[in-house]
């Protein structure tokens, strides 16, 4: 086997582990309480200091090709995002502006996925709030990338066409812990998540009340990062799909979710 095939397979091999640890770990914790493993989530997170805000990354190449990227070793260095992905990501700077407040604006955190289409939205958003005339050009808020903002891993339906996500949705709905397909279960994406916000919980804290901050990340990610932050069912992330380039505030009761939308099979809609 050459090098460079024994480094694609030695990349495949991660995030698969990471999913097996997450997911043992759950299981142990909840064959030990006596909780259902179809539902089992990390524990709730502590009420949040901070404003969190979610972006959801442009129209990318990936998109365009119908293809699903999750893989690392190619999500971080290729499908950056295309002309109309640019647009999108830098049209969502008023909406970011809307959502966080004006006054607040100057005191944003901005952090995403290390993938190359989240990162170069990151980076559009930044620039879209800069010609609003929000940031002087030498107090731009730095874009900071993190591995728990990663796309979910579809296992062996990575590089396939997006249309066999609707082979893992409705899976989904039935249990939060499957990994059919080899796919990151979403209680594993849950966890990893979990960590993210304990770690920025303790990081962040600004003597002018609560500090906002923006995830740019991926479809799958962000949805269940939003009903793990409202404490909903996790099962269900699937009905609230973010547009690309769209922006949502994440708020901590069920409450504060969008109306949810049937599964649908039309790609236009993934």
């Amino acid at each position: 086997m050459t090098i460079s095939r024994l480094v694609f397979a030695a990349a495949l091999l991660v995030p698969r582990a990471q999913a097996w640890v997450a997911r043992t770990t759950l299981k142990m914790a909840a064959t030990s309480s006596g909780e259902d493993t179809a539902t089992i989530i990390p524990p709730y997170l502590p009420p949040l200091k901070n404003r969190y805000f979610a972006l959801r990354h442009g129209l990318s190449t990936a998109n365009v090709a119908g293809i699903i990227s999750s893989l690392p070793a190619v999500g971080t260095t290729n499908h950056g995002l295309t002309d109309e992905g640019r647009a999108q990501a830098r049209g969502s700077a008023q909406d970011i502006v809307d959502a966080v407040g004006a006054k607040n604006i100057q005191r944003l955190v901005v952090i995403s996925s290390d993938f190359t289409r989240a990162r170069e939205t990151a980076e559009e958003a930044v620039a879209g709030l800069a010609a609003l005339g929000h940031f002087p050009p030498k107090a731009l808020p730095e874009v900071r990338t993190l591995e728990a903002l990663r796309e979910r891993w579809f296992g062996d339906l990575d590089g396939e066409d997006v249309a066999t996500y609707n082979d893992v949705w409705p899976l989904d709905l039935e249990d939060a812990t499957h990994e059919s397909f080899g796919v990151e279960s979403v209680t594993s994406v849950a966890g990893r998540l979990r960590g993210m916000f304990l770690q920025l919980e303790e990081e962040l804290e600004g003597d002018a009340g609560p500090v906002p901050v923006l995830l740019t990340s991926h479809a799958d990610t962000l949805q269940i990062m939003q009903l793990y932050v409202a404490r909903a069912d996790l099962r269900f992330f699937s009905q609230y799909r973010f547009k690309n380039g769209e922006v949502r505030a994440l708020g901590e009761s069920p409450d504060t979710l969008p109306e949810a939308m049937p599964l649908s099979r039309d790609k236009s809609r993934i």
